[in-house]
């Protein structure tokens, strides 16, 4: 079922895309058909998830998709970051991945979006290394001949040559792993550094309430973009593990840019539990200390990574 929906659509796709978009037998396949068997696949505790198929708006896409949202993330391909099978045009390649949005990183990074997706998806895998026994870490080889750029941004990944594709077992057991993967990252954080610029705002006590609840399954509703935006203003943008200033550096292109991090993790809410935090709670950090901090052993210890800083200076 899987296997023969990927095997038909790379193959069709393998020539190029068709001349016509409107009413066309395999883009009405990649939007329903590819909806409903991925559907049909999701283990119990994954059935609220939303599942879309595109082939391209109005016209043909460069690489048709497949993807899967936890709405507690995103519900579309535009914003977050799912699972996600990329099927490109004139090729036997087929991509799944743990995908982050490149929409979203153009719109606030522009020509430095590449940079920013990808050294988040290496802080995203320092979440859930275990994963690396299963997928691989490095940046997918995918031609791109249109304007959007699935390359980047990829946490995790494993590729697929439709002309000899695994069993429909180990088709279905590598969606399952993934999904395992998607799900193991929300709960330990998933992205918790949004840098986007802030606009000027009151300044006023942060209070932000993380739940750990249950929809069908264990969700953690995560403090949204606006309000690690307000966190960020009143913490400052000085790095507070080496003290680096993005504005001191960079100049104007470094204004207002940091990165936040939970001191107590978000992973440790209990099933049912509430708490309320403020800013406290946070701390700002620059690119390379939320990477160091993630690696210790406990990463709320902002002391302990101060204290390897200040001994490596001496």
């Amino acid at each position: 079922m899987l296997r023969t929906f990927l095997e038909n659509t790379s193959l069709e796709l393998s020539y190029g895309v068709p001349d016509i978009y409107k009413e066309h037998p395999l883009a009405i396949s990649i939007r329903e058909d590819g909806k409903k068997i991925i559907e049909s696949l999701l283990p119990s505790n994954f059935k609220d998830y939303k599942v879309e198929g595109s082939a391209g708006r109005g016209q043909w896409a460069d690489i048709p998709w497949v993807a899967i949202y936890n709405c507690s993330i995103t519900d579309k391909a535009s914003q977050g970051y799912y699972p996600v099978y990329l099927i490109p045009n004139s090729t036997n390649k087929i991509i799944f991945g743990l995908a982050q949005s490149f929409q979203e990183a153009e719109k606030e990074f522009g020509k430095y979006s590449n940079e920013n997706l990808d050294k988040q998806a290496e802080i995203m895998r320092m979440k859930i290394p275990e994963f690396s026994e299963y997928f691989s870490s490095s940046i997918p080889k995918i031609d791109i001949s249109g304007r959007l750029n699935y390359r980047n941004g990829h946490v995790y990944h494993i590729e697929y040559d439709a002309t000899n594709l695994p069993t429909e077992e180990k088709l279905i057991d590598d969606l399952h792993k993934m999904l395992d993967a998607y799900e193991t990252l929300f709960f330990r954080g998933g992205r918790d550094s949004d840098n986007f610029l802030i606009s000027e705002q009151k300044d006023e006590d942060i209070t932000i309430e993380e739940t750990h609840k249950k929809k069908v399954h264990y969700l953690i509703e995560r403090p949204s973009s606006s309000q690690i935006k307000k966190v960020k203003k009143k913490l400052g943008y000085i790095c507070n593990g080496c003290g680096f200033d993005f504005e001191k550096v960079y100049g104007a292109l470094g204004k207002e840019y940091i990165e936040a991090h939970h001191l107590i993790p978000i992973s440790e809410l209990k099933k049912g539990e509430s708490r309320k935090i403020t800013e406290k709670d946070f701390s700002v950090l620059c690119a390379n200390c939320h990477r160091m901090i993630h690696r210790l052993d406990d990463s709320s210890n902002l002391d302990e990574l101060q204290k390897l800083i200040a001994k490596m200076e001496e």
